[in-house]
């Protein structure tokens, strides 16, 4: 039976009519559907396979997805959805069959793209959560979230994953109801993500601002003017109020908008300190000035910023240093009236030598004059008649600044005159060369104005002036002077294409960027091309031209893409004029004859590497197989004897040919001889090969994997990777068992192929077996290291508990394994997995950090593995509370006083973290006294030991402190731990004990302070699980000593509670130093305090006058005494009621010695 054909031309055509033979088949009872076969062409299998979709036939649509042709394939899945939607086929779409039933016999491109429709069109929320409950553990199970009902959603976030940041957009989008979960998104700092959801701001305002103040100390996104209009307009109240924060992010020449003329100085008072802090935009304060009444701008500016006699009422002193340093004293004259300004600059400029500051001046007259003619005038007889003879470059630069401003056409003959001669002084009318300057503006305003005035151009302007940078202000000018300023342009664009000049290729050349110039007028003008046949005709000639000569290189794409709206009206030279797959598929829709009348355009396409042509091709092998698609093989044939274009070559013939004769093709070439000598065998034949290896996976249906591998061998394998790569990903996993024992008994250079196969497509128990013989039986250290890269990475992204455990138990098989001896033979690339912990599933992490140290730990110092270990160590903290305790004792922390004593020793905070993991205060202890206590014992031995001038051991022993502050708080923060009272008391009793209090006071009363802030902890009933965790985002992390807003936050309902004790505690600690040193003592004491707090992390002063509230006690003058030197200097406003109320404590105590202290500590800071 003969292939069936489809009538018509166009593309368009053949599409109507095999749309018309699938609705003939659909009525027609007695059509038989018979399986689609490779013996059919595309279009009889298209038909059957339309026609099965549209009679809903399940089992032949099953069959013909589960298809190696991925064009039958995804037009199965295309033209099917009612098998998605429809409740009906719920036993089959469902992840459970699809993925034990259907996968298996599934190429994996096909199966992805079958899931990919399944989600983008199932919205049954019960159906879609079943395949969310699936997929949850795999990378793309986030992805099924959307379509699921809202409860759902709402749960998932709020408890069990975070999402991201695009996910949650389109959450939003769905909802708004989940912006409060803003919190919950995966990888992006807060900040970004409020920026995202600006996009709700129209329909959610006020929701929004709410998500943006929500921490106050954050900077704010970017609102731009659209955004800033919709606040302004709906919350203007609550912008304005909270000024301060919403400056960095509204567009102030929008926000300015809704300001009280009447109150712009009372404004300008109220934010100044933050309006100054922006001087770096210069406009800043004009924006504030343009908004009061006209008629009180310049008194206002007048007696704030040019005679500065009420300056001081809105700005302090440091605010007025940055406005002047920011803004020059003549910029201010702007506001003036003209006949103020005019004298005052002019005296201004009379005592200025610089040119460029006097040019600056002058520039801001032409501000001050550009809406009255008369000024304008006025203005530029002053110039030339006082500075007429400026150097060029800056009586251009006024020129230009002038002409920016003003519409110079509109001129009166007098004042252009005036400007006439400024232009003549510049020598825009001579032969002078302005090349290096400016003049264009200059020369543009010249002829716009006597062309506009009838008046002759000089030959010099026309000759002077470049066209291709004529930028005329169309806005400026009404209906007749913009056709008349076109038609001049229009009419020098068509005196320079009138001659088409075809001596050489330059002309051509010169040519076409002469047509494109007057185009891109058309274009800019918004003229219409079929208006001006002229120079369609123009292109034309130049097409017939280049084909005249053979010049098919030359490249005329400029003409053809200038304007897309145009592309029709040279749709007959657009193969000429821009011969790419876009142009060659748009004749496919209008006239597939093209091609066959461009044909050396098309051998240039066909031969060019870097361009692709899949689309082109793919519709040329189904639509016209018999004509074009068969000259298109021909000519490719052809080209395989040409020395370029191979590439090109092999991946076309592999689009166009059917798989049976792309397999004999590749047969014909496969290679006696694997080794490839350049210098004796045929060029032409070696390239043939490499690239029959390189592009056989560019064939439909995939290509057999075992012609791939007739290449895979030798010198040829490294060319046949790429194909072995595509195909072997794409196999379905019934194919690919075969394949992979196949790889597996092959030579070492394809084992490493099999190896990857086989992560690919088996199972986690299949692998367990057949790898861990694999490692038996072999001795190549690099087979070696790609099994063990390879279980590694499926383990850290297997994201399943149970294969995570399977794989790990292969891995340990592996570790144990290694050579244990030198290992020499074992590559560095099992080394750096080892050392990589960071990624491995939390459920095996610990088990194979531990296993990872002992075997790396063993190895002798030749085999170059202390990056690794230093790796492990540095990672250490992080891991520790899932570690065993003999482990860190015996192996981590072996020789403990050795690495507590050592210089820079980086166990410090290792020590301090193993301490504090005891899974109780018991726990605690005993980890103290086995580890921690005897090195403490030999530390207070060596307390003056002395290395490059630094007390080392002091340091240490410092550090220790500090790290088990600090990750006391972390674990407690995250419900890690219980409060280690009794861990803190022991270590205060030892260094009560061990050291001299006079030598080491700030030591040891910070750390008796902080120890007696842990057990009122302990005291208050401060239990782990205090804290909601949901509240904290990545950017809310704790850093190395540092605590985020966030976590601040948090700590602040804790702080609150503790103070009132802790501050009596406190004076209660000053009270006993000052009986046993004197009052004296109260200096020492209050850096103590303030140590404290730092080894606390407690950078807000929020904390800090908190407890100084509870300090203050009348009958101790030395607690006034340390309030008043710890009381911070700078602070927020929020916190500024809480300072001076303290303040006003301090300064009215009855005490001399307490005012005394008192001025002193705030001498230079003014009252709140």
């Amino acid at each position: 039976m003969p292939p069936l054909t489809l009538d018509g031309d166009s593309l368009g055509e053949k599409h109507r009519h095999l749309n018309k033979l699938v609705q003939e088949a659909i009525a027609n009872e007695q059509y038989e559907l018979p399986n689609i076969s490779a013996e059919n062409s595309d279009i009889d299998n298209l038909l059957k396979i339309k026609v099965a979709a549209k009679t809903r036939n399940v089992d032949y649509i099953i069959q013909v997805i589960k298809s190696n042709d991925m064009l039958y394939a995804a037009t199965a899945i295309k033209k099917s959805t009612w098998l998605v939607t429809e409740a009906q086929y719920a036993h089959i779409i469902n992840p459970e069959y699809l993925h034990t039933q259907l996968q298996p016999s599934m190429n994996t491109k096909t199966f992805n793209k079958l899931m990919l429709h399944i989600r983008l069109h199932l919205k049954d929320e019960k159906r879609v959560e079943t395949f969310y409950e699936y997929l949850k553990d795999t990378a793309s199970g986030y992805k099924w979230l959307q379509n699921c009902s809202i409860p759902f959603i709402e749960n998932v976030i709020k408890n069990e994953r975070l999402v991201p940041l695009d996910l949650f957009k389109r959450l939003c989008r769905r909802s708004a109801h989940f912006m409060k979960y803003y919190t919950r998104v995966e990888g992006e700092s807060v900040y970004e993500v409020k920026r995202e959801l600006l996009f709700l701001l129209k329909s959610h305002t006020l929701e929004i601002l709410n998500i943006l103040e929500d921490k106050g100390n954050e900077y704010y996104p970017d609102m731009g003017k659209k955004k800033t209009k919709i606040v302004m307009q709906i919350c203007p109240e609550r912008i304005l109020a909270k000024f301060d924060r919403y400056i960095g992010a509204i567009d102030l020449s929008v926000a300015t908008k809704y300001l009280n003329k009447n109150e712009i100085k009372s404004f300008l008072h109220q934010q100044a300190a933050y309006i100054t802090c922006r001087l770096f935009d210069e406009n800043i304060l004009k924006l504030f000035i343009n908004k009061m009444p006209e008629e009180e701008r310049f008194e206002f500016v007048k007696k704030t910023f040019i005679d500065k006699t009420e300056m001081s009422l809105i700005f302090t002193e440091e605010e007025k240093t940055m406005i002047e340093s920011s803004v020059n004293p003549y910029q201010w004259y702007e506001y003036a009236p003209f006949n103020v300004a005019l004298p005052e600059l002019e005296k201004l400029v009379r005592k200025e030598s610089a040119p460029p500051e006097r040019c600056a001046m002058l520039s801001v007259l032409i501000r001050c004059a550009r809406r009255n003619p008369q000024h304008i005038k006025t203005l530029l007889k002053y110039y030339a008649e006082k500075h007429i003879n400026e150097p060029i470059i800056f009586k251009l630069k006024f020129v230009n600044n002038l002409l920016s401003e003003v519409p110079t056409h509109d001129f009166d003959v007098d004042t252009w005159n005036v400007l006439d001669k400024l232009f003549h002084s510049m020598e825009l009318y001579t032969e002078t060369d302005n090349e290096q300057h400016n003049v264009q503006m200059c020369l543009q305003a010249i002829l716009t104005y006597k062309l506009l005035h009838d008046e002759p151009i000089p030959d010099i302007i026309k000759e002077k002036i470049k066209l291709d940078s004529l930028d005329l202000k169309q806005k400026h000018l009404n209906e007749d002077q913009k056709n008349k300023v076109f038609s001049y342009l229009l009419k020098l664009r068509m005196e320079e294409i009138q001659i088409l000049n075809t001596k050489d290729e330059s002309d051509v050349h010169d040519y076409v960027v002469k047509l494109t110039n007057a185009l891109i007028l058309l274009k800019d003008w918004k003229k219409d091309i079929n208006t001006y046949p002229y120079i369609l005709e123009k292109i034309h000639d130049l097409v017939n031209i280049k084909q005249e000569n053979s010049w098919s290189h030359l490249n005329f794409s400029n003409l053809y893409l200038t304007n897309k709206s145009w592309r029709r009206s040279m749709f007959k030279d657009s193969l000429s004029l821009c011969v790419s797959e876009d142009t060659c598929l748009n004749a496919l829709k209008h006239d597939p004859q093209m091609l066959t009348r461009h044909d050396k355009e098309m051998d240039t396409l066909r031969s060019n590497d870097a361009v692709s042509l899949r689309r082109l091709l793919a519709k040329l092998r189904v639509f016209w197989p018999e004509s074009l698609a068969q000259q298109w093989i021909d000519a490719y044939l052809l080209n395989l004897n040409k020395t370029t274009g191979h590439k090109a070559t092999f991946k076309g013939l592999f689009t166009l040919l059917p798989q049976k004769e792309v397999v004999e093709l590749a047969k014909k070439h496969v290679p006696l001889d694997f080794k490839i000598n350049w210098g004796e065998t045929d060029h032409t034949e070696i390239k043939i090969r490499k690239n029959i290896a390189n592009y056989l996976y560019y064939t439909r249906p995939l290509i057999p994997l075992d012609t791939v591998l007739s290449y895979a061998k030798g010198d040829y394998l490294q060319y046949a990777v790429p194909s072995l790569n595509s195909i072997s990903h794409n196999l379905s996993a019934i194919e690919s068992g075969e394949y992979v024992s196949k790889l597996l008994d092959a030579p070492v250079s394809l084992q490493k192929h099999g190896i990857q196969l086989a992560f690919l497509k088996l199972n986690t128990d299949d692998l367990k077996s057949l790898f861990s013989n694999i490692w038996d039986r072999t001795k190549n250290s690099s087979i070696q290291a790609i099994l063990f890269k390879n279980t590694y990475d499926k383990m850290c992204n297997v994201n399943n508990t149970t294969d995570e455990t399977k794989l790990w138990e292969l891995l340990r098989m592996f570790i144990d394994k290694l050579d244990k001896s030198d290992g020499n033979s074992v590559s560095q690339d099992i080394f750096k997995k080892l050392g990589n912990v960071r990624k491995v599933p939390v459920s095996v992490r610990a088990d194979y950090y531990m296993r990872s140290y002992e075997y790396l730990t063993s190895l002798p110092a030749s085999t170059n593995c202390e990056p690794y270990v230093k790796q492990l160590t540095q990672y250490a903290p992080i891991i520790m509370e899932n570690l065993e305790d003999d482990f860190v004792a015996e192996k981590l922390l072996s020789l403990a006083e050795e690495k507590f004593l050592m210089v820079n020793s980086e166990f410090i905070e290792i020590f301090a973290c193993y301490v504090l993991c005891g899974k109780s205060e018991e726990g605690q202890l005993k980890r103290f006294q086995r580890v921690i206590n005897p090195a403490m014992e030999k530390a207070f031995q060596c307390w003056d030991n002395i290395h490059s001038n630094d007390y080392y051991v002091k340091d240490n022993f410092k550090e220790f402190l500090k790290q088990l502050v600090w990750h006391f708080l972390e674990y407690f923060t995250y419900n890690k731990m219980t409060v280690p009272a009794r861990l803190f008391v022991e270590i205060k009793d030892i260094i009560l004990n061990e050291l001299p209090i006079v030598e080491n006071y700030l030591l040891i009363t910070s750390w008796k302070l902080v120890t007696e802030y842990v057990t009122l902890m302990d005291e208050h009933g401060f239990k782990c699980g205090v804290f909601d965790k949901t509240k904290l985002t990545d950017s809310g992390c704790f850093g190395n000593g540092w605590m985020s807003d966030e976590m601040a936050d948090l700590w602040k309902d804790i702080h609150v509670k503790i103070s009132p004790s802790f501050g009596p505690a406190a004076l209660k600690c000053l009270r006993e130093d000052v009986i046993q040193y004197s009052t004296s003592i109260h200096c020492i004491f209050a850096d103590a305090f303030e140590r404290t707090f730092q080894m606390l992390s407690f950078q807000n002063y929020y904390f800090l006058l908190e407890t100084l509230e509870y300090m203050l006690d009348d009958e101790c003058i030395t607690s006034y005494l340390v309030v008043s030197r710890i009381m911070p200097k700078y602070v927020e406003d929020e916190l500024k009621p809480k300072r001076s109320e303290l303040r006003n404590k301090i300064r009215s105590h009855p005490s001399s010695v307490v005012k005394v202290h008192y001025h002193n500590d705030f001498w230079n800071f003014a009252e709140d």
